[in-house]
């Protein structure tokens, strides 16, 4: 089933894609070519357009695939008006139709011991923010990433149905989630809701740098450091130490399933308004999980004492953080109803889950065990397209008129490192630019920003380009145009203007002193 845009406002826009889910729903997203703005934050050493390229050029390492940049937006969940820029906050209005939210903040520590009041800060408050911007951008249709776990202490059976229903809690996390479900069920300018519950999520092709539910990793950290402290616990007992009996079975799954489900659901607007279990048929028993770790120690390298030293006292001292912190989470799972997730599986034709072995267990933390790699920071120097693009005028920034589908524009779609996709129009006197959806163009040129730098630095032609296929022209040409032009008039028509657009940014270069990084190859 393919999606369908709206050409007035074909966006979505995705909080949380440096998370764990969100990364990977952002790359199915753009793979299904859907447009997407990000709101991300700054770091303390990189800026949201260099956080945002740099999650793109390890998805795109782990897929063996470019991708279109998203329309990056500087915002926070925590800073007042979410730190968006009044033109950021007139872009939303007019360019998205739908929000995907994944950002939280995935503490389970008491919300009384946190100096900020996490994770109610970022979870409810910054929920209720973007619900605040939803409405005055006439937003309507809303994806909420929750968590299977607002069931809280719950046990037995599980509806999807279910939300509320006088249940305790194992932690803040929990509430704040079920809070949030309840802000966005109540909001009278929610018009669409659909809520993905996922349960402990792994990702089984780990990125250290791709912040992920920290649940199972830290009992497997903390399994490992004790482990190089006492030496390798007995078959069983470790758990059994901290007060399990080693049957209590966990809901996991992986990031991989999750996020497809999440994106072949959304884009099916027949799916939408239903909440659906994101959760395992069986579960993963504590004994499998520790068995997993057992396997991880043993065959990662981690240096372990000789023999046995056992100090009851200095172990339970040691493991008490632990224990504080996530005894209320490994406690046995309830059975999660998946109705509504076994009909969108068949509806869009996903395979189940498949179940996870002590083998998958122990490979993936195998990897954690031995020492990560420092993650190198992408810094992209300042192209010659990156300062014309700021030079521009950019249309439609003070009206409200909707950019249908047009045959003058040319839709520029660049993948890859500094990619993203803009709009561009000749004006008389001037180029006018606006990031968005190449698809309100008739005509698209596609190619990567080095492809670009080399036109621009005269080591390779228009034509060139398109003769060895560095560059890809896409034409759409609406039926009424073709019958007075041919569709080779449209294609040379695009390559005319945009060797014109090429002339001018050589032009720009020139005065401003703008020096490409792309070497000079004949």
């Amino acid at each position: 089933m393919a999606a369908i845009a709206k050409l007035n406002r074909p966006y979505v826009l995705l909080t949380g894609a440096t998370g764990l889910v969100g990364g990977l729903v952002l790359a199915r997203l753009l793979s299904f070519n859907l447009p997407v703005a990000v709101m991300v934050r700054g770091s303390r050493k990189q800026s949201p357009t260099q956080r945002i390229d740099s999650l793109m050029q390890r998805l795109e390492e782990r897929l063996g695939r470019l991708f279109t940049r998203p329309v990056v937006l500087d915002g926070d969940l925590v800073s007042p008006g979410l730190g968006l820029s009044p033109g950021d906050r007139q872009w939303i209005a007019r360019n998205c139709d739908s929000v995907i939210h994944s950002a939280a903040n995935l503490t389970f520590r008491p919300a009384a011991d946190d100096p900020d009041n996490e994770p109610y800060r970022t979870n409810v408050e910054g929920t209720r923010q973007l619900l605040d911007l939803m409405t005055s951008a006439g937003i309507a249709e809303c994806h909420y990433i929750s968590t299977a776990y607002i069931a809280g202490l719950r046990s037995g059976r599980i509806l999807e149905a279910e939300t509320e229903v006088g249940q305790e809690f194992g932690n803040d996390y929990e509430r704040s989630k079920l809070m949030c479900e309840q802000m966005l069920r109540q909001a009278s300018s929610i018009h669409s809701l659909t809520v993905y519950r996922p349960s402990i999520v792994i990702d089984l092709q780990q990125k250290a740098s791709i912040r992920a539910d920290k649940t199972i990793d830290s009992a497997f950290a903390m399994f490992k450091a004790l482990s190089q402290r006492f030496g390798l616990p007995e078959r069983g007992d470790w758990f059994k130490r901290l007060g399990f009996s080693g049957s209590e079975r966990k809901n996991i799954v992986t990031v991989d399933w999750v996020s497809a489900m999440i994106v072949q659901i959304y884009r099916r607007p027949a799916l939408h308004q239903q909440t659906y279990h994101l959760t395992s048929p069986a579960g993963t028993s504590v004994g499998e999980l520790e068995d997993g770790f057992r396997a991880a120690v043993i065959n990662g390298g981690v240096k372990l004492p000789e023999g046995r030293v056992e100090v009851p006292a200095l172990f339970n001292e040691q493991a008490a953080p632990f224990v504080a912190a996530f005894k209320p989470y490994f406690k046995d799972d309830p059975v999660f109803d998946r109705t509504n997730i076994v009909n969108a599986m068949h509806v869009c034709n996903e395979c189940e889950l498949k179940s996870l072995t002590v083998e998958a267990l122990g490979t993936f933390y195998s990897r954690q065990a031995q020492s990560a790699l420092p993650v190198a920071e992408f810094n992209q120097p300042a192209s010659v397209w990156d300062s014309f693009v700021a030079s521009t005028t950019r249309f439609g920034a003070s009206c409200d008129r909707a950019i249908e589908q047009r045959p003058d524009l040319i839709g520029l779609q660049l993948v890859g490192p500094g990619g993203g996709e803009w709009l561009v129009e000749e004006n008389v006197n001037s180029w006018i630019v606006q990031p968005g959806a190449s698809g309100a163009a008739s005509t698209r040129v596609i190619a990567t920003l080095e492809t670009l730098e080399r036109m621009i630095d005269r080591a390779l032609s228009v034509e060139r380009a398109v003769e060895t296929g560095l560059m890809v022209l896409e034409v759409d040409v609406p039926d009424d145009f073709v019958l007075t032009h041919s569709r080779n008039f449209f294609v040379d028509l695009t390559l005319e203007r945009f060797a014109r657009l090429i002339g001018e940014l050589q032009q720009f270069s020139k005065q401003h002193s703008v020096k490409s990084e792309v070497a000079n190859v004949g």
